[in-house]
Formats: C-alpha cells, sequence, structure tokens
C-alpha cells in the first residue's frame, strides 16, 4: 500500500510540476469558445514541447515500471501536462489547439518512457536498493 501512495504523491507532483515546465501559456484575457491553432510542424517550439515532455514520460515509465506495459502508461502520464496546456491554449482568444504540439509531446513522452525501461533496473532486497543498466523488450 505505501508503494500505491508514493507513486500517488510522485504523479500528483508531476502534474503539479507540469504547469512551471509548461510556461509558454500566455493568455491573460478572458477565456472564450475553443480555437484550434494552424501552426507549422517545423521550428523550436516543437523541440520544446519535446524536450519537456520527454522527463514526464520517463517518471512516468518509472511510475509504472511494474506494469506490463510500462511504455504505454508512461507515454500517456508523461502526454497529460501537454495535454491540458493545449486544452487551456484552445480557450484562450490569442492561441489555440495545436494537435502538433500534441504530437511532439507524445512523441517527447513516449521516447522518455522507452529510455527509462530499456535503460534503468530497480531492485528492492531486505538490505539494499540496486539502481542499474538493464535493456527490458517488454513494450
Amino acid at each position: 500500500m505505501a508503494l500505491v501512495s508514493n507513486r500517488g504523491l510522485c504523479a500528483a507532483a508531476l502534474l503539479m510540476a507540469s504547469a512551471a515546465a509548461h510556461a509558454d501559456l500566455q493568455c491573460s484575457t478572458e477565456r472564450g469558445g475553443f480555437r484550434v491553432e494552424s501552426d507549422s510542424w517545423t521550428g523550436t517550439d516543437k523541440l520544446e514541447h519535446f524536450a519537456v515532455s520527454a522527463p514526464f514520460g520517463a517518471i512516468g515509465g518509472w511510475l509504472t515500471r511494474d506494469t506490463d506495459h510500462p511504455v504505454v502508461y508512461g507515454t500517456l502520464i508523461g502526454t497529460a501536462p501537454g495535454l491540458a496546456l493545449q486544452v487551456l491554449n484552445g480557450t484562450c482568444p490569442t492561441g489555440g489547439f495545436s494537435y502538433k504540439d500534441l504530437f511532439a509531446d507524445a512523441l517527447g513522452a513516449l521516447t522518455g518512457a522507452w529510455l527509462t525501461h530499456w535503460a534503468l533496473t530497480y531492485s528492492r532486497e531486505p538490505h539494499s536498493h540496486t539502481i542499474g543498466l538493464q535493456y527490458g523488450n517488454t513494450f
């Protein structure tokens, strides 16, 4: 039970930290309606979304490492902050929902979750904790 509560606390901290990480939300006026933005697939904006979501995917993959599909669950957890940002952007009169930004968020979260699952191992013995490198082939 303590393991579940620790993971829950980590997930809550992850979602709270996403507000600071996705600091490009620039909507100071009142909200109304829903808009879809037509932006480009290239640019530093997509790289920023990828780079911010990769650590969230890595943390999500780490939190779900004992499940059957840690990469899938880690990607979903890591994409949640980007989805929340895009929904907020969609209600902003000066911006809009960008599925291209959301795709960059999902790709970054997938990369982070996959690298964490592929590269890290954790073993908890009665008298010690071991963290090391490994290759895991479960997707």
